[in-house]
C-alpha cells in the first residue's frame, strides 16, 4: 500500500508539471486542486514586487531630502540684531549724497520705501527726475563743496548717507584731488554742528589691496593710487575724529559694484556681449583669472540702510559683497551666456596675474592695452550710432587691468551677516540678469535679437 501511495504522489507531481501546459478539462481541474495554495504564493510574490516597486520611491524621498542640511543652515542663521527704537523715532529725514550714482539712487528708493523723508543734493537733476514725486523726496541743486550749500542741505536732517566717491569710480565733486576730501570734511563737521545723529560713509573694499585669501575688516589698508588714497582720507576724517558725541559713524566697504544705473567699472562688462554678438552667436570662454567679489548696487544700499539703526554698527567698519567670488573670467562667461551667446570650446586661459604683474610695472601697459581699447571703443561707437543707444556705457578702456587683473580680491562679509543682514542678490547671475534687462530697457545696450 505504501508503495502505491508513493506512485500516486509521483503521478500527482507529474500532473503538476504537466499542468503548466494543460490540454484537457480534467487537467485544468487537477491544476486548480493541485495548485490551490499557489495564489498565496502569487500574492506574496506580488507583495514582494510591490515592495520592490516602492523601494525606489523611498529612495527618491531620501534623495530629495539630501539638501536638508542647507535648509538647516538657513534656519540656524542669526536673526537680525535688534534695532534702536529710540533712534528710529528720532530719525525721520536723511540726506543722501551721490544721488546720480547707482548706489545713491538705490539708497533713495530704499529709504523712501521705509518711510523716511529724503534730501538729495545734486549738481544737475535730470538723471534722477524719475524719482521726483515719489514719497517725501526733496531735490536740491548745488555743489556740496560749498559750505553754505552743504549747511542749507543739512537743515532738519537727522542722518547722512555719503558715498564719498561714486561706485563707478567717479569723484562726486569735480576732478580727483582735494575736492572730495574737502567736501567730506565740511559735510562731516557741519553734521556735528547740526546735531546729526548718524553718518554712514561708503568707500570701497579695493582699499585692502590684493590678497590670496578673503579680506576682513581688521586688515590694514593699502591705498595704491589716487582713487584709493582719497577713499582712505575720507575714512580718516570720520573714524579718526577725536571729539566725542554725535554723529555716530559707520563705514561700509563694498566689493566691485554692478547694477542698473552703473555706468563704469563693472558696467563695462555689459558692452562685451553685444560686440561679440556682431561677429556671431558664439564666444570663446575665458576660464580662470583673479578671484573677485562683486556686489549688486541695491545690496550696498540695503546694507547701508540696515546699519542705520544698528547700535552695534556705531564706530564700526563693515564689508559687503556677494556670496559667490569667482575668477574674473567666469564673470565674463556668465555675462556672455546671459546675453544668449553660446560657448565655443575649448576656451582661452586667462593671463595669469603673475604675468601681468611682470609686464605692467615696466611701462608696457599702454602699448599692450591701448590698441585693444581704441578698437573696442570704435566698434562700440558704431554700435551706438547704428542702434541709437544712449551714450551711457563705454567698453573697457585700454588701460592696465587693475584692480581686477592684478590679483585676488575676495571680500569677507561675515561681520555684516552676523547682524542678520541678508543679500537680495547673493549670486552674480541673478543680479546680472536684472541689470542686463535694465540696460536693454533703457537703450544702453541693444537687444540680442536686433544684432
Amino acid at each position: 500500500m505504501g508503495k502505491k501511495k508513493v506512485k500516486k504522489v509521483k503521478k500527482t507531481s507529474k500532473t503538476k508539471k504537466r499542468a503548466a501546459t494543460p490540454s484537457t478539462k480534467s487537467t485544468v481541474k487537477k491544476k486548480k486542486k493541485a495548485s490551490s495554495p499557489k495564489p498565496k504564493a502569487a500574492k506574496s510574490t506580488r507583495a514582494a514586487a510591490t515592495k520592490k516597486k516602492k523601494a525606489p520611491s523611498s529612495t527618491k524621498k531620501r534623495a530629495s531630502t539630501t539638501p536638508k542640511p542647507h535648509a538647516r543652515k538657513k534656519a540656524a542663521a542669526p536673526t537680525p540684531a535688534p534695532i534702536s527704537k529710540a533712534l528710529r523715532e528720532a530719525i525721520s529725514t536723511v540726506l543722501v549724497t551721490g544721488a546720480r550714482g547707482c548706489v545713491g539712487s538705490f539708497l533713495i528708493q530704499n529709504l523712501l520705501r521705509d518711510g523716511y523723508s529724503v534730501v538729495a543734493p545734486v549738481r544737475k537733476g535730470p538723471e534722477i527726475a524719475s524719482l521726483a514725486g515719489k514719497g517725501n523726496l526733496e531735490i536740491k541743486q548745488g555743489d556740496l563743496s560749498s559750505s553754505a550749500f552743504a549747511d542749507a542741505c543739512l537743515e532738519g536732517v537727522d542722518a547722512v548717507f555719503h558715498p564719498g566717491i561714486h561706485a563707478d569710480g567717479k569723484p562726486l565733486y569735480g576732478v580727483p584731488g582735494p575736492s572730495p576730501v574737502n567736501a567730506t570734511r565740511t559735510l562731516y563737521h557741519l553734521s556735528r554742528e547740526r546735531g546729526v545723529k548718524r553718518f554712514i560713509l561708503i568707500t570701497s573694499a579695493s582699499l585692502y589691496g590684493r590678497h590670496h585669501g578673503p579680506v576682513t575688516e581688521e586688515m590694514a589698508l593699502e591705498a595704491r593710487d589716487e582713487y584709493e588714497q582719497i577713499q582712505s582720507e575720507l575714512e580718516s576724517i570720520v573714524l579718526d575724529d577725536p571729539l566725542p558725541g554725535l554723529p555716530s559713524v559707520t563705514v561700509l566697504r563694498p566689493g566691485s559694484v554692478y547694477g542698473p544705473g552703473c555706468t563704469a567699472s563693472m558696467a563695462a562688462l555689459a558692452t562685451l556681449p553685444p560686440l561679440v554678438k556682431t561677429l556671431g552667436p558664439y564666444f570663446i570662454p575665458l576660464p580662470g583669472g583673479p578671484r573677485t567679489s562683486l556686489v549688486h548696487a541695491d545690496d550696498v544700499a540695503r546694507a547701508a540702510v540696515f546699519l542705520l539703526l544698528q547700535p552695534k554698527a556705531y564706530g564700526a567698519v563693515f564689508n559687503v559683497a556677494g556670496n559667490d567670488p569667482m575668477p574674473f573670467g567666469h564673470f565674463v562667461n556668465e555675462a556672455m551666456e546671459a546675453y544668449g551667446l553660446k560657448p565655443l570650446e575649448p576656451g582661452v586661459a586667462y593671463p595669469p596675474s603673475t604675468l601681468l604683474q611682470s609686464i605692467l610695472p615696466y611701462g608696457q601697459a599702454d602699448e599692450i592695452f591701448n590698441p585693444l581699447g581704441k578698437l573696442s571703443n570704435i566698434l562700440w561707437e558704431r554700435l551706438v550710432r547704428t542702434h541709437r543707444l544712449n551714450k551711457a556705457l563705454l567698453p573697457p578702456k585700454g588701460q592696465q587691468p587693475d584692480p581686477l587683473g592684478m590679483g585676488d580680491l575676495v571680500v569677507d562679509n561675515q561681520k555684516l551677516a552676523g547682524l542678520g543682514f541678508r543679500l537680495k542678490y547673493p549670486k552674480f547671475r541673478r543680479g546680472w540678469d536684472k541689470t542686463l534687462a535694465w540696460y536693454m530697457k533703457n537703450d544702453w545696450i541693444p537687444e540680442p535679437g536686433k544684432l
